[in-house]
């Protein structure tokens, strides 16, 4: 059973399933503290593609999202697989995050809790929470957080269909080029580094993140440069 204020969220939620409605921002920040967590987003996509943020737009949940697709680690990522990663204290799980966890740590992230967002077997996105203290969810806090994902992935599946049904234009585009983690860019370099080197996308998206690791620097920022062409891979041992 969820508690009365994750309630009022889902009720919000759930009034705004009707075709065409929009996850209200402000929800995140309710559901943030109905969870007893900082932050909150969630997003669609999973491998390479990596989450658009559709809801929860704060700037660090912006970042940490960031900080995992361009170092291709973290619990987002690994939560895609389907299985929940309840991290209590990221110095903790250094081992496991070894590049990923100073830089969360330097954002003011202690403890993360990241939820696949799931239609049945299948998992279409990632549901992440996150909190300067170290600590576990409150009790009674992990099944709303469940709850909460479940509600989400409902109404963003039902947004996605909607949007490719309708098409009437940009307001309606799925996803959306004005989302925080929208990348199309970063697809487009890739493509164009798997030509320059002869390497598969695969292949071509690590040695963007790598670059972009060793430049410090984001991974769209370097994506940049490459479509541009102020940047070539195949120039780089010459």
């Amino acid at each position: 059973m969820v508690g009365d204020r994750m309630a009022a969220v889902l009720a919000l939620l759930d009034g705004g399933r009707e075709p065409g409605a929009n996850l209200p921002r402000t929800l995140a920040a309710q559901a943030a503290v109905a969870l007893g967590v900082d932050g909150i987003c969630a997003g669609l996509g999973t491998g390479s593609s990596g989450l658009v943020l559709a809801w929860g737009r704060e700037p660090v949940s912006v970042a940490l999202e960031g900080l995992q697709f361009t170092l291709g680690q973290g619990p987002g990522l690994d939560a895609e697989a389907g299985t929940p990663v309840l991290v209590a204290d990221l110095e903790a799980a250094a081992a496991r995050w070894p590049v990923f966890v100073p830089a969360a740590a330097e954002l003011g992230v202690r403890a993360l809790f990241a939820l696949p967002l799931r239609i049945g077997a299948i998992s279409v996105g990632v549901l992440m929470a996150h909190r300067a203290l170290p600590g576990p969810l409150a009790d009674g806090a992990l099944a709303d957080a469940f709850a909460l994902a479940e509600a989400v992935t409902l109404l963003l599946l039902r947004q996605q269909s909607t949007s490719t049904e309708e098409r009437a234009g940009p307001s309606a585009e799925w996803p959306r080029a004005d989302w925080p983690t929208y990348r199309a860019e970063v697809h487009q370099a890739t493509g164009m580094i798997s030509v320059q080197l002869g390497v598969s996308l695969a292949e071509a998206l690590l040695r963007l993140r790598s670059y972009a690791y060793a430049d410090g620097r984001s991974i769209a920022e370097v994506a940049s440069d490459v479509v541009a062409r102020r940047l070539r891979f195949d120039d780089r041992d010459k």
